[in-house]
């Protein structure tokens, strides 16, 4: 416990609210440099704050405070390394907390904004579960979505508002300066004193805690709008990602809430160029989603699907070719673009295999240009490594039937090769122990492939795998089922 609470007895929400705050201080102090300690410090404030609820029920700032910290742990990177509980559990609890603070303050936008926050987070865990369904992901997707089109629509108002109200006043002080009333004469040395005592009075006085409101501004509206993108992008993904188990209405449900969030955003950032960049490429990752959830469907011909995406992400805001982050959306746009078609026969495979091909190979070469620019992030540089691996060897199983490309089986060897540099540079430039072992892993198989051909050892693979050989069974399991190698016979 720190000092101030060792000191004060904790009576009032005011006293709940000051120490769990100190505790957040301390937290927000160690993260960087111990991420244990500031875990340490943020389950204290939580502790903290569900006391102050037990005497003060009604408070909403004890409430939010708790959900916020809640959610802070369970999607920072540094903290979530620090969790004792499955993640999924322990963003269920943060659910429930946000939707106490809810009812406490239902048209409170921070809480809106992140009880969103929050549903999609779940969403995206329960996606990636085998043992899930992709139904559940899409409700809360849909909810999390209504939650934030209340928060857009609550904030515009008070944008507006806030806008008149700066008018009233710019008229009313240019009113005053045009009716030239000279200025109050300074204050002598004895007024001065006496309003200095009046100040030192006041601090003597117990602190008390006041809810700051903050203005909702351009920027605000901006974050909530990105956000809804972000959700409907991760509902596109689900789509394409299990088609079959989703209801129909939920492609329609993206397509029609989306329409109008995309017209909203030239009036959003028209004076605001520091975000043109952000809000279009939050738009072009959307859109690329969406194509590939339509095509999944049956909805567009490959022709269509790739002269959109080449539109979306030619914008000219994007500035791509000196942006990372543009580069490797772009790069993952057009890998998805492949996927989209691989396996799915509502398209010709023979006549998809040159597009899937072509855009395989714009993807690496845009990777091959993120890796180029200055002062790139290591962690993104590994990662250009890593997708270049996998699109070499998307690009070789592409010889494969039903594909059977003439131009993959050609140069096969070359892909192969390719394939293990990247992955090998990825294994020695990644930070993360999971990436890592990934690349490891798929290093091993591209060099097997090139010693051994189609037959290669999966012992092999198992044996050299630090993991251990559950582990790289995953791995290998995954790479057939992402179309990265053809079914081995010794795997079923």
């Amino acid at each position: 416990m720190l000092n101030h609470e060792k000191q004060k007895k904790l009576e009032t929400a005011d006293d709940f609210l000051a120490a769990g705050v100190e505790h957040e201080e301390a937290a927000g102090k160690w993260r960087a440099g111990d991420a244990a300690k500031s875990m340490r410090f943020f389950q204290r404030a939580i502790e903290v704050y569900e006391q102050g609820l037990q005497a003060a029920p009604n408070s909403l700032d004890l409430a939010y405070n708790k959900a916020r910290v809640q959610l802070e742990i369970c999607t920072h990177p540094v903290l979530v390394s620090q969790l004792k509980q499955p993640l999924l559990e322990v963003l269920q609890i943060a659910l429930a907390s946000h939707r106490y603070a809810l009812q406490l303050g239902a048209d409170n936008i921070d809480t809106l904004f992140n009880t969103a926050q929050v549903l999609r987070s779940i969403a995206e865990e329960v996606a990636g579960a085998d043992d899930l369904p992709s139904s559940d992901a899409i409700k809360l997707l849909e909810e999390a979505w209504e939650l934030q089109s209340k928060c857009f629509e609550i904030q515009k108002v008070r944008y507006l508002e806030s806008q008149e109200e700066e008018r009233i006043a710019n008229e009313q002080a240019a009113s005053e300066s045009s009716s030239a009333v000279p200025p109050p004469a300074p204050e002598t040395p004895a007024e001065a004193g006496a309003d200095g005592a009046e100040e030192d009075q006041g601090e003597e006085e117990e602190e008390q805690w006041v809810s700051v409101v903050e203005p909702v501004t351009k920027d605000t509206l901006i974050d909530t709008v990105v956000s809804q993108l972000e959700t409907l992008t991760t509902l596109c993904s689900i789509l394409t990602d299990a088609p079959d188990s989703a209801p129909p209405s939920a492609l329609s449900f993206a397509e029609k809430h989306s329409t109008d969030l995309v017209q909203s955003l030239p009036e959003l950032t028209r004076d605001n160029t520091e975000r043109l960049q952000e809000v279009a490429l939050a738009k072009a990752n959307f859109v690329s989603s969406l194509l590939a959830a339509g095509t999944k469907a049956g909805k567009l011909e490959p022709a269509t699907y790739k002269k959109e995406l080449d539109a979306v992400f030619g914008a000219p805001e994007l500035q791509a070719q000196s942006s990372v982050d543009v580069l490797l959306a772009y790069a993952k746009a057009l890998i998805t673009f492949n996927s989209t078609f691989r396996d799915n026969f509502a398209y010709d495979p023979t006549t998809t295999s040159t597009a899937r091909w072509n855009s395989l190979t714009q993807a690496s070469e845009r990777l091959t240009a993120a890796s180029k620019i200055a002062g790139i992030d290591q962690s993104d540089l590994a990662t250009t490594h890593l997708l270049r691996g996998d699109c070499s060897m998307y690009l070789h199983n592409l010889q494969y039937a039903p594909a059977s490309h003439k131009a993959a089986a050609e140069r096969a060897a070359q892909l192969l090769k390719n394939a293990e540099i990247f992955y090998r540079n990825a294994q020695k430039l990644s930070a993360n122990a999971e990436e890592k072992g990934v690349a490891g892993v798929r290093s091993s198989v591209a060099g097997l492939l090139q010693a051994q051909g189609q037959a290669y050892s999966v012992e092999k693979v198992l044996s050299a795998c630090p993991q251990g050989q559950q582990w790289a069974i995953e791995q290998l399991e995954d790479m057939m089922a992402e179309g990265l190698l053809p079914p081995h016979p010794q795997m079923g």
